[in-house]
């Protein structure tokens, strides 16, 4: 008998565990940075394995960072998992967050949250940008950013 005819379930049950592994890695590695950079009480929701489709300002073709998204009391923060990419936007710069399906053009497809705020607020410029995200249950995601950073009372619409 050949090898793989004999332990052909094991090898799956071994990728297959290697993979749920190397997940719970990357998870607990992105907990580690959010703990070392935000305090426990000032993270209001916490996701991870968003999809963040990139400003609508980016010139470039439409890309798809993976990572986590925090939403804290200053503002909502995206990390890239395997890029070094952060997309951080004050609380005092969002002007708007809603429901869409297309990102620059571009229908995605799939649910997605969209947050427009100030470009750059430090310079009191009037530029409007606007960042996507695909995250699990959006509905909620709004009413969450629209009620502890906009303070906007909300019913059960969006």
């Amino acid at each position: 008998m050949n090898f793989f005819d004999q332990y052909h379930i094991f090898i799956i049950g071994f990728l297959f565990l290697s993979i749920l592994i190397g997940m719970t890695f990357f998870t607990w590695k992105e907990k580690q940075w959010v703990k070392k950079k935000y305090n426990k009480k000032d993270i209001i929701a916490l996701g991870f394995g968003i999809i963040c489709f990139g400003l609508s300002s980016d010139q470039e073709a439409l890309k798809k960072y993976k990572g986590f998204l925090v939403v804290h009391k200053k503002g909502l923060m995206f990390k890239g998992r395997f890029s070094d990419i952060i997309f951080d936007i004050p609380v005092k710069s969002i002007k708007k967050v809603y429901h869409g399906d297309s990102h620059r053009e571009t229908r995605l497809y799939q649910s997605a949250v969209k947050v427009d705020f100030l470009a750059r607020p430090e310079i009191n410029s009037e530029t409007i940008d606007t960042i996507a995200f695909k995250v699990a249950y959006p509905a909620q995601w709004i009413k969450i950013v629209k009620k502890h950073l906009l303070h906007e009372s909300i019913g059960d619409t969006v």
